[in-house]
C-alpha cells in the first residue's frame, strides 16, 4: 500500500501539470458594429494561397487574398495569422483560425500603422465564410466560437453562430458610414 501512494501522487501531479499547461484563449466578444468600427478594411475575398515564416520566435501564416469587393478602407493583398509550419517547426495558438485556399470570406481586418501588417479583427470573430445558396443568393456566416469569451464588462458570455444574407452584412457595414 505504501508504494501505491507515491505512484498515485506522481500520476496526480502529472495530470495536474497537463491540465495546468493546457492553453486556451480568452476573447472579448465583439458585435458586428464594433468590428466595423475597429477594422481598417472590410473585404470580400478569396484566399489564393498561403505561406508561413518566422517573425522572431513566432511563426506567422501569410494568406494571399484576391479581393472582389471592398466595403471599407483599402483592400489588403494579404492577411497574417499567428501559427503555421515553417523551417520544420509547427506552432498553433488557441483561438486562431486557419483559412483555406480557394475559399471565399468576408474579412474584418486591421492594418498596424507601425508595421504595415494586416491582422483579422477578433480572430475567428472577424472571418465569415461566404456560400452561394440554392436560390443564387449569397450567405455570410461563422460557427459559434468555442473559446472563452467575455463581454465588455468582463463577464463570461456564450458566443452565438452568425448567419445572414451577404447583402444584409454589406448594408450594415456600408450603412455605418464605413466607406
Amino acid at each position: 500500500m505504501y508504494r501505491l501512494i507515491p505512484v498515485r501522487l506522481a500520476a496526480l501531479i502529472i495530470a495536474l501539470g497537463a491540465i495546468g499547461g493546457a492553453s486556451a484563449a480568452t476573447l472579448q466578444q465583439l458585435s458586428l458594429a464594433q468590428m466595423t468600427q475597429s477594422a481598417t478594411a472590410i473585404v470580400r475575398a478569396r484566399v489564393t494561397g498561403s505561406s508561413a515564416s518566422f517573425s522572431g520566435k513566432t511563426i506567422y501564416t501569410h494568406y494571399t487574398l484576391q479581393v472582389s469587393e471592398t466595403w471599407k478602407g483599402v483592400a489588403p493583398k494579404e492577411v497574417m495569422l499567428p501559427g503555421g509550419m515553417a523551417g520544420g517547426y509547427r506552432q498553433s495558438f488557441p483561438g486562431v483560425p486557419t483559412l483555406q485556399a480557394g475559399s471565399e470570406y468576408v474579412l474584418y481586418v486591421w492594418t498596424s500603422p507601425l508595421t504595415g501588417v494586416t491582422h483579422v479583427v477578433g480572430f475567428s470573430q472577424g472571418i465569415f465564410n461566404v456560400s452561394q445558396q440554392a436560390d443564387g443568393t449569397f450567405q455570410a456566416g461563422r460557427a459559434r466560437i468555442g473559446e472563452t469569451m467575455l463581454d465588455a464588462s468582463g463577464q463570461a458570455v456564450r458566443d452565438q453562430a452568425i448567419q445572414m444574407p451577404l447583402a444584409q452584412m454589406k448594408s450594415q457595414v456600408t450603412g455605418a458610414g464605413a466607406q
